[in-house]
């Protein structure tokens, strides 16, 4: 998946799915706040969180990063946060079409809402009480009486039943149905009360059932008094409980969301000083230099740049002099997104593992780093960088428990110090990595004849680099010059965005730049990117498809772990298997966001831990103090 940076710098995780950073992919264990009137069956608790010895703020009145009363006016405007520059679809959740922009984040909620600060920790929304089984095979959810959907109907379990039954239909992308894939069913025990039932006794279930996104079975009932089918709903507006409608849709590149005035959870402690703005309006460009351009002429409020060139150069000029523009680096502490060239493994030519280490040798990095990023970015060296999950020199104890019974199905040097990424500093570095990478490709039978590596059966070495020509294409030129000093027959496919979109939910594809959105800690999502069922499952996140019983099985350690110990060791071992595979060659990251914005709006006082750029715009910032619909007094943004 694809990033929303806008070019070779920051490059990740592809438009249509970026939206799925705002679920909790992790496990849970159930806090302890009973209600008083509860009965010893069930025990009502409210807080879901990730270990035992977690300590949730049970009594939090809002999240610490928000302010507490932010100006809950104005209008911001946005461009494209990612790289799909039309919408054809109103309903998120299908596997078709594009969705019109940050709908879900808008529109929809789900059970419980997660801390961006705690990890693994998640507060009610929908959902004002849990209570789990004593065999863990159950969670019954009781729904805030208080919940409304757009309509004004109450939320009632009803929905909650209709919503799950969508969302893992066939129609819907895998990229939301797979999450769900631990719940068996889900059965209403009255209006206001639904239990889940799973297919096994593992603790991410019960956090899997908060993670469920609900909407109003009214959204599929027409007029006449019929109803339409899940796949029919792309150009029917949603009804859902989420704080904002949509207001206007000028065309297929624009469209306003208007905050409800009714929005049942204003006041709820997830929602305080959140949603602020009046309005959030996008208007989609097909040129990816416009949004820039926008920007500075007034019309566009905020901007992350992904590109360290453009940050250098075209963020200055009079209106930051001034002041009516303004830009910072916003420091960012979870997991670093995996970002990276991937291979297509359902290739026959990617299947040697020594041609895939080859090709990674091509990539000059530090060359890239120094003369077209200004230094700004740091290699990528594990699919879980900056964190404690990330594989490091040889295994310890706890990993060699894990990988042990996996010796004869991995690769050898899982067991050895793990390899630092190839560097080309220094005199003949790039040539040295050459020299190496033309030996790996002899051992695995490719030799050069007639002008073209070919093997024993003649045919001739060939890879197409696949991409949008948005800002990456400069880099990957000199991946494919370097790729064919090796003789490797080496090509640069620019295509449209919409067009790569359909070819990777299809996996049609060689080898692209693509990148995870890291979750606040390993855990459901790694099925969906690395499981070898989501292999096989077009639009699916396992582009590389990597279909492996040993990843399998250590996916499975991950999210079964009871313990931080547990999930730490299992996801370093994952990491150490998946890095050894060399499924992807691994490019680069930073760990802090660039966001420039306009004096019309502001950030909060504090930044939370870990955060998508545009979750952290859209859900936490304010028109300014000084614009004359404001009403709050003046701060200025401090890093928590």
């Amino acid at each position: 998946m694809r990033m929303a940076s806008l070019d070779a710098g920051n490059r990740a995780v592809k438009s249509t799915f970026i939206r799925m950073a705002r679920v909790v992919r992790c496990v849970c264990v159930l806090s302890v706040v009973t209600l008083a009137h509860a009965s010893p069956a069930p025990s009502w608790q409210s807080t879901l969180t990730l270990f035992d010895d977690a300590r949730p703020d049970v009594s939090m009145q809002r999240f610490r990063w928000a302010d507490s009363a932010p100006p809950r006016a104005g209008t911001l405007r946005l461009s494209n946060y990612n790289e799909v520059s039309t919408y054809d679809s109103l309903n998120p959740f299908l596997l078709r079409g594009n969705a019109a922009p940050d709908e879900v984040n808008l529109m929809f909620e789900t059970l419980m809402q997660r801390s961006l600060d705690e990890v693994g920790t998640q507060y009610p929304l929908l959902a004002d009480r849990v209570a789990t089984a004593p065999d863990g095979l159950s969670a019954t959810f009781h729904l805030n009486p208080a919940a409304r959907f757009s309509n004004g109907a109450p939320v009632t379990a009803e929905d909650v039943r209709y919503s799950f039954e969508q969302l893992t239909g066939s129609s819907t992308s895998p990229l939301y149905s797979s999450r769900y894939a631990l719940i068996r069913a889900v059965e209403v025990i009255d209006a206001q009360t639904v239990r889940f039932d799973f297919r096994a006794a593992q603790r991410r279930a019960v956090l899997e059932a908060g993670d469920l996104y609900v909407f109003s079975r009214d959204w599929a009932r027409t007029p006449p008094g019929g109803t339409l089918g899940f796949d029919q709903l792309a150009t029917v507006p949603p009804v859902a409980s989420g704080p904002y409608l949509i207001g206007a849709r000028a065309s297929n590149r624009e469209i306003v969301y208007r905050r409800n005035p009714q929005y049942w959870g204003a006041d709820l402690p997830v929602r305080r000083g959140m949603f602020n703005f009046a309005n959030v309006s996008f208007r989609l460009y097909s040129d990816p230099s416009a949004p820039l351009q926008a920007f500075r002429a007034g019309d566009i409020d905020a901007m992350f740049e992904g590109s360290a060139e453009q940050w250098s150069r075209n963020y200055s000029g009079p209106g930051f002099a001034s002041g009516t523009l303004r830009k910072q680096e916003f420091a960012e502490h979870g997991i670093s997104d995996a970002q990276g060239l991937f291979f297509n493994l359902r290739r026959p030519k990617f299947q040697d593992i020594r041609v895939r280490e080859a090709i990674g040798l091509a990539l000059d990095y530090e060359w890239i780093n120094r003369n077209m990023f200004f230094g700004q970015y740091a290699r990528s060296r594990s699919f879980f960088d900056d964190s404690v999950f990330a594989a490091s020199g040889t295994p310890g104890a706890d990993e060699l428990a894990l990988l042990d019974p996996l010796r004869a199905s991995v690769p050898a040097d899982v067991f050895g110090s793990l390899s630092p990424q190839p560097e080309t500093s220094g005199q003949d570095g790039l040539r040295r990595n050459l020299a190496r990478a033309e030996a790996l490709l002899a051992s695995a039978g490719w030799h050069y004849r007639d002008g073209v590596l070919r093997n024993a059966a003649g045919a001739p070495l060939t890879v197409e680099l696949l991409d949008d020509g948005t800002g990456m294409q400069r880099i990957l030129m000199i991946v494919v010059r370097n790729l064919k000093l090796l003789g490797i027959d080496a090509r640069l496919r620019i295509m449209d965005q919409t067009v790569i979109n359909e070819r990777l939910k299809h996996f049609d594809f060689d080898m692209t730049t693509m990148g995870y959105r890291a979750a606040s800690i390993p855990g459901a999502e790694l099925e969906r990117r690395f499981g070898s069922r989501a292999a096989s499952t077009p639009g699916s996140e396992n582009y590389t498809g990597i279909a492996s019983p040993a990843v399998d099985a250590l996916i499975a350690d991950v999210q079964r772990a009871h313990s931080e110990r547990e999930v730490i060791a299992a996801a370093r071992a994952l990491d150490r298997v998946l890095l050894c595979e060399r499924i992807m060659v691994p490019e680069w990251h930073i760990t802090h966001a660039r966001i420039a914005w306009n004096r019309g709006i502001a950030p909060p006082e504090r930044v939370p831990q870990q955060y998508g750029w545009i979750d952290w715009v859209v859900g936490w910032w304010h028109a300014a103090p000084d614009r004359p619909d404001a009403h709050a007094a003046p701060h200025a943004a401090q890093q928590e």
